[in-house]
């Protein structure tokens, strides 16, 4: 077992440590599972932004409130589409109503909602119990809303802002590609950003990225609390290779840092060399080879002299295959600017110059950073199998699944807008369920 993935639930950390002893006394693990626990990366996105949520949670209500009030009724829907087409607002979607515990769900409805603004300002002006609406006392409470200028510049600023988190975790939960060797790029330039913003001299943004940056920094601003795999996949990725990761430690960090994590990524880069049969394999057949001649040279001496001959060929082999990962590291990079990149076909094509490496890589690319594929799996079951559909055969749930799977295949990621009845219509599982990926290999 190389990998598991799952969320930041610290019932998770007690199962991991479970499952470790157990495999380890199976001998099936790699590097004593060290670096079996992955953490979702798309869950830890999640926990920052939701962090920097509370600093505009009127603005958004009131955006959300808007929606929710024309969205409840067909002539109120077709009034609004009229009033975007009086503006001449070019828009052939719909509007979104978020779930307001998925921060995603919530950028795609401010998203939407921003490109129709001046459809909701004519609305309000033409629909006369829209305002009476909001004037109503909800609970106690006078409801939120209608949206103000202040309310829209706020969304506009958060859409701008968390676009990249937004694209970010799409690459996190891509299934039909690597993601694994983008991670550390990606949440370097995530750092970069809110180091920057931080220092901006609007208030609401400064104290949004204040609140994300702490809880940034609580998982990911130690570069020691991240999975060693996760910087031993960038090392591996031939456009940047060991010195990017010198760099962008260099640029974050203090010195003793580089100089600590550097070390351990070097070591535990080869300790997967001699894990995957570099080193010490040809050392031990070596001696076994020495062994069989010096047995035989106790009644030949004149063997003495074959049998060191053999030990010293089988040692200068081994001298030559160590140096594979310095042969890698020293060899000129790829440019990163190079078009479409396909990690997957370069190291098929020099698998043959490092061998071992490329079998490191081979395990390496495919360990998940993100659980969403597995969350999605369990929803889509959920999907099919509804109150009106309880009787499928397990086989024809089977099919249709896989054929769904087939015809999303060209997709690049997986889909994360989850609407409300979605969630609802989850196979009745508990809430608690350990969602996780699993990156197994032999050998």
């Amino acid at each position: 077992m190389y990998t598991i993935t799952l969320d930041n639930a610290s019932a998770n950390d007690v199962a991991v440590g479970i499952i470790k002893r157990r495999v380890n006394g199976w001998n099936r693990t790699v590097l004593d599972g060290d670096y079996m626990h992955v953490r979702c990366a798309a869950h830890i996105i999640n926990l920052i932004v939701d962090s920097g949520l509370k600093e505009m949670h009127e603005s958004i209500c009131a955006i959300r409130n808007a929606i929710r009030y024309i969205r409840l009724s067909t002539a109120r829907l077709e009034k609004f589409v009229m009033c975007v087409s009086k503006e001449k607002i070019e828009f052939k979607g719909k509007l979104i109503l978020d779930c307001s515990i998925r921060w995603n769900s919530t950028y795609k409805m401010l998203h939407v909602a921003l490109k129709c603004q001046k459809g909701f300002e004519r609305y309000e002006e033409e629909d006369d119990k829209y305002i009476v609406h909001f004037q109503e006392d909800e609970g106690g409470k006078k409801k939120v809303g209608p949206p103000s200028t202040l309310d829209w510049n706020n969304a506009r600023i958060f859409v701008n802002f968390l676009q990249s988190f937004y694209d970010v975790t799409l690459k996190f939960s891509a299934t039909n590609s690597v993601s694994v060797n983008c991670f550390y790029n990606e949440i370097c330039e995530l750092h970069n950003q809110l180091n920057q913003l931080n220092e901006s001299d609007d208030i609401l943004l400064s104290k949004m990225v204040s609140n994300m940056k702490l809880k940034f920094d609580k998982y990911w601003g130690n570069p020691e609390n991240i999975n060693l795999l996760m910087f031993l996949a960038i090392v591996l990725d031939p456009r940047y290779k060991m010195e990017y990761v010198k760099f962008s430690l260099k640029f974050f960090y203090d010195a003793q840092t580089v100089t600590r994590v550097t070390l351990l990524i070097e070591q535990t880069l080869n300790r997967l060399y001699v894990v995957y049969g570099g080193g010490l394999k040809l050392k031990d057949n070596a001696s076994d080879e020495s062994a069989k001649f010096n047995a035989a040279g106790s009644s030949h001496q004149r063997r003495t002299f074959l049998s060191n001959f053999i030990k010293h060929q089988e040692e200068h082999s081994v001298l030559e295959s160590c140096n594979e990962v310095e042969k890698y590291l020293g060899d000129e990079n790829v440019s990163p600017l190079t078009p479409s990149f396909d990690i997957l076909l370069w190291w098929k094509v020099n698998s043959t110059k490092y061998n071992i490496l490329a079998m490191i890589v081979r395990d390496v690319l495919a360990v998940p950073v993100s659980s969403v594929a597995s969350e999605q799996a369990f929803s889509t079951g959920g999907r099919i199998l509804d109150p009106y559909r309880s009787s499928l055969n397990p086989k024809t749930v089977n099919y249709l699944i896989c054929t769904q799977s087939w015809l999303k295949g060209a997709n690049e990621g997986v889909s994360l807008e989850v609407a409300e009845e979605e969630e609802d219509a989850e196979l009745g599982l508990p809430r608690n369920l350990i969602l996780c990926c699993f990156t197994i290999f032999l050998i």
